[in-house]
């Protein structure tokens, strides 16, 4: 120890360390050499919160049973498990863990079942056909048969239309075609129902393309719908062979701006106000003008003062026509489609210079051509509707008993 002066001093490190180890001496003067080695690691124990040589451990029902050697804490440990089991099985009569768990690990060999199929080639037989399960679990469980060159999948809706197809192995580029072919008849994200039951088949052709999609819905009206080619366009058509009903405005006719507008106007030869019953595009001299949709021609000649004019019908009452043509590039009686070239700018009849005189009627009556947008359902019908019948009965056939 050291004594106080006038002015205090303060220790260093080693007057400090020398004083510890003195006191640390006296604590432990008079045990042994063996009981001191002692009683500072039990200290040490103290401080660090480890667990302390020799001393009984603490009771406790909770046993790490994969860890502990056997003996009176294992045992008391499976005891405890046993119990709480058996309270389980009490309280809650409906609780059967082993059924949980044995759905839980069949569920996913389910997705790879549609890919092998897919991969196979072809061995001259067909899988043994499913029949739709009235069991709530069995219904749940996809349904996957197939014929010498399609393959036709079937399940019901769990989680959502999209995870529950690619649950029943179908890949992301079918399944996203599959939405797509319904989307043009439902909402897909709001009109479909839990346990709706999905129907699809795919050709085992390079890119797998779908050729039948339909949605059985609980509550609501089936969609069915078949791939068909009507007039060399491919479409989706409903299994009454009919096609989608499309609402679209009809395009622009020749590449100008309107440079006359509908209504009344004053008329630029005859200086007088009088009603235009169109639209007027400015545009060179020879540029084509096209159909504004998809129709027939009802009539391509000279017009009076329309001068060369090409007259086309759309269905349900609207006629197009084109005025003014340099030289006319259709016939009566031939079906064209949108964007086909059916004559070129002019300034024949009654006109000051080349420019297309655009007019739209419904009913006989000249309607604003900005205004329009049709409506259009195509069908099938003549003998491509027994062809289409036909198809529909063969892929209907893939998965049913003989």
């Amino acid at each position: 120890m050291w004594q106080r002066s006038a002015k205090a001093q303060v220790p260093d490190f080693k007057t400090l360390l020398t004083v510890f180890r003195h006191c640390r001496g006296e604590m432990l003067d008079g045990f042994s050499a063996t009981e001191a080695s002692a009683r500072v690691a039990l200290a040490r124990a103290r401080v660090n919160g480890d667990p302390i040589p020799g001393a009984p451990e603490p009771f406790s029902l909770l046993v790490d049973l994969s860890t502990e050697p056997v003996g009176k804490r294992w045992i008391r440990g499976a005891a405890t498990l046993a119990a709480l089991c058996g309270a389980a099985l009490l309280f809650f009569p409906g609780f059967d863990p082993f059924s949980a768990a044995m759905a839980q690990s069949v569920e996913p060999t389910q997705q790879f079942q549609m890919h092998a199929m897919l991969s196979e080639e072809k061995d001259g037989s067909s899988p043994e056909a499913y029949k739709f399960p009235t069991d709530p679990v069995a219904a749940a469980k996809p349904i996957i048969a197939s014929s010498g060159s399609e393959i036709r999948v079937q399940g019901a809706v769990t989680e959502g239309l999209y995870w529950s197809l690619r649950d029943a192995g179908v890949s992301p580029q079918v399944a996203a075609d599959y939405l797509h072919a319904l989307s043009t008849r439902i909402d897909v994200g709001s009109d479909v129902a839990p346990y709706d039951r999905f129907d699809l088949v795919v050709s085992r052709a390079p890119g797998q393309p779908l050729e039948y999609a339909a949605l059985h819905r609980v509550d609501r009206p089936d969609v069915e719908l078949l791939k068909w080619n009507a007039g060399g366009k491919t479409d989706w058509f409903d299994t009454d062979a009919s096609g989608v009903e499309r609402s679209a405005g009809l395009m622009a006719p020749v590449a100008g701006r309107i440079t006359s507008g509908f209504g009344m106007r004053f008329h630029p030869i005859l200086h007088y106000t009088r009603f235009h019953a169109g639209l007027d595009f400015g545009a060179p001299w020879g540029s084509p003008i096209v159909a504004a949709a998809d129709g027939t021609v009802v009539a391509a000649g000279y017009g009076g003062g329309y001068g060369r004019q090409v007259q086309i019908a759309h269905g349900g009452g609207i006629l197009t026509l084109y005025g003014h043509m340099s030289s006319i590039a259709a016939s009566p009686g031939e079906p064209v489609r949108q964007g086909q070239v059916i004559g070129y700018v002019g300034s024949s009849g009654l006109s000051t210079g080349p420019h297309l005189h655009f007019e739209v009627k419904v009913n006989g009556q000249p309607v604003d051509p900005m205004t329009v947008r049709m409506q259009s359902r195509q069908e099938i019908s003549g003998p491509a509707r027994q062809a289409f019948n036909e198809r529909l009965k063969q892929l209907m056939a893939i998965g049913k008993s003989a």
